[in-house]
């Protein structure tokens, strides 16, 4: 699944459980997002901030009406995300909406430092998530980030 709430993480996968049960099967959930780690919260929030920074509102909005995906049940729900975010892109703690604004797809992100990420994704792992597919922007500089902040041992 893409970047959610917690509680709707946790509905998603009771619900897929019980679907599965009934035919006898198990499941194992992935759970794809952006990460946007440094030192501090502030500098992760500054990240991000400038991450989006200079993205003209109406040139994001044509970015992602372009894309293929656009009307898919799940671009909506990240759009949903997006649309109830406080005025800083955040939609619960530490789940931050702006990548959505220039892009379609998965579009949140995980923000905050290296114990902040930690706990949010050992969290999410507590709810049932198995497998994860992380990335951000620039890509390797991101990565770079998540191994010199210990992440790449979660």
């Amino acid at each position: 699944m893409w970047s959610d709430t917690l509680p709707e993480i946790a509905a998603i996968i009771a619900d897929m459980r019980a679907r599965a049960g009934r035919h006898g099967r198990t499941l194992r959930f992935g759970y794809r997002t952006h990460i946007v780690v440094r030192e501090t919260d502030a500098g992760a929030r500054a990240a991000a901030t400038r991450l989006v920074s200079r993205l003209d509102a109406a040139e994001g909005e044509a970015i992602r009406n372009r894309s293929l995906d656009s009307t898919s049940a799940g671009v909506s729900r990240q759009a949903e995300l997006r649309d109830t975010s406080d005025d800083d892109g955040f939609t619960e703690e530490h789940l931050w909406t702006g990548i959505a604004r220039a892009r379609s797809g998965c579009d949140a992100a995980i923000v905050g430092d290296p114990d902040q990420v930690v706990a949010k994704l050992r969290t999410c792992m507590a709810l049932g998530i198995d497998v994860f597919i992380l990335s951000g922007y620039p890509h390797l500089a991101e990565c770079d980030l998540v191994a010199e902040y210990g992440l790449s041992n979660l």
